[in-house]
């Protein structure tokens, strides 16, 4: 029967990130981190299900959270089965889970689910969620809209609480490359495995002409 502890992490806002790097320290059966979204990267988030509807995942963008700030956190399970996601913010929120990987430039793509606050500000999650084993997950916390003012925020510290069948791990994710930068690697690989062959081509040309003779 396993031992169920706590964790607590406070992690810096990060950006998108699609791979795996480094593991933080995990826990049999719960884990719980802190964050902050003020002055995080911005997204065009996905509706919610919640206030904006009931279709879950949706397929269609937030007419209301058109530029939100985010803090996307990478994370796996070590066994298949049921989970649940406990947040709490100090601001009105949402929550989505992606699959794989997270790109807040195409949001739509592998998102699993999303939830708003409905029906109390400051507290959304997910119940029952189905996870597989060794599987890249990433738990994105927002703000409901692009609000900005003392009465109603849309951004501010939070907690998530991930809870469930097997030990959980958080990660570290490398950034997502800038087309440009990706492109330019593709040609200067290109470049470089050219002149591999120019001079091994090079190399050979002596032995040939020798041979000729």
């Amino acid at each position: 029967m396993p031992q169920f502890t706590q964790t607590s992490l406070c992690l810096a806002a990060t950006g998108f990130a699609l791979s795996f790097s480094v593991a933080l320290p995990a826990t049999a059966g719960t884990l719980s981190y802190s964050g902050d979204t003020t002055n995080a990267p911005t997204f065009h988030r996905p509706k919610a299900q919640g206030f904006e509807g009931i279709e879950d995942p949706s397929n269609s963008l937030s007419d209301v959270g058109t530029a939100v700030s985010y803090f996307s956190q990478a994370f796996s399970v070590d066994t298949a089965g049921s989970y649940d996601v406990t947040g709490t913010q100090a601001f009105d929120g949402v929550q989505f889970l992606y699959r794989n990987f997270f790109d807040p430039l195409s949001p739509i793509t592998n998102l699993i689910s999303g939830k708003d606050s409905f029906p109390d500000v400051g507290n959304s999650g997910f119940s029952g969620l189905s996870l597989m084993n060794n599987t890249p997950y990433f738990l994105v916390t927002a703000g409901y809209d692009n609000a900005d003012n003392p009465i109603n925020i849309s951004y501010g510290k939070f907690t998530n609480t991930i809870a469930g069948a097997g030990n959980i791990t958080l990660k570290t994710a490398t950034p997502i490359p800038e087309p440009s930068t990706a492109a330019g690697m593709i040609v200067f690989g290109l470049m470089v495995a050219g002149g591999q062959i120019r001079k091994r081509k090079l190399r050979l040309l002596p032995v040939a002409v020798s041979e000729s003779k």
